[in-house]
């Protein structure tokens, strides 16, 4: 039973997560804190030392990957920590395969916004619009947006170029994917 709710609790921050990168363009780091708290349930319960050991390395590995990626900028900072967090849960089990459905998904991103670079624009704002009505309605939805509609994001959304892909988006679509079909939590 416990897992199950781990589980369910892992796929819905990983939602959010994509959600909220898709329509703000950010990662908020309270959902990454989330997945880390999440992890601290899981692995005394279910991993052994060198499992756990594994995992950790792995995490510092793609953190170092991530914030050279972030060097560059081809990704945000938001997304190196994220990838950072989603590959503490894979394990060396799960790694390979994460890399290969996220990258597969952030490159089919990468096509469908070089494509479809209004569309998917108009659709990014009309979620967002969606989030804001939402939190005009039931204010303690700004809470679990963590803070859309409290912080720079209210009323407008700044630091949006035209070119941004959400790769929030395909992370999380990678750890759900990978997680559902490979790992088992």
């Amino acid at each position: 039973m416990l897992l199950l709710c781990i589980k369910i609790l892992y796929i819905s921050i990983h939602l959010i997560i994509g959600l909220y990168d898709f329509s703000f363009y950010r990662i908020p780091n309270i959902l990454l804190g989330a997945l880390i708290v999440l992890y601290g349930f899981y692995a005394p319960l279910y991993l052994d030392m060198n499992a756990f050991f594994s995992s950790l390395a792995i995490c510092g590995g793609m953190l170092v990957l991530g914030f050279g990626l972030f060097s560059f900028k081809l990704i945000g900072a938001g997304d190196a920590k994220y990838l950072a967090v989603a590959s503490l849960w894979m394990g060396t089990h799960g790694i390979l395969y994460f890399i290969l459905f996220f990258s597969l998904i952030g490159g089919g991103l990468g096509f469908i916004y070089l494509f479809l670079t209004d569309y998917m624009a108009r659709l990014s704002d009309w979620v967002w619009i969606q989030i804001q009505k939402a939190e005009g309605n039931c204010s303690y939805l700004e809470y679990v947006w963590a803070g859309s509609g409290m912080g720079p994001e209210k009323k407008m959304r700044a630091n949006i170029g035209s070119r941004s892909i959400p790769y929030g988006v395909a992370i999380a679509s990678g750890a759900i994917i990978t997680m559902l079909y490979i790992i088992t939590l």
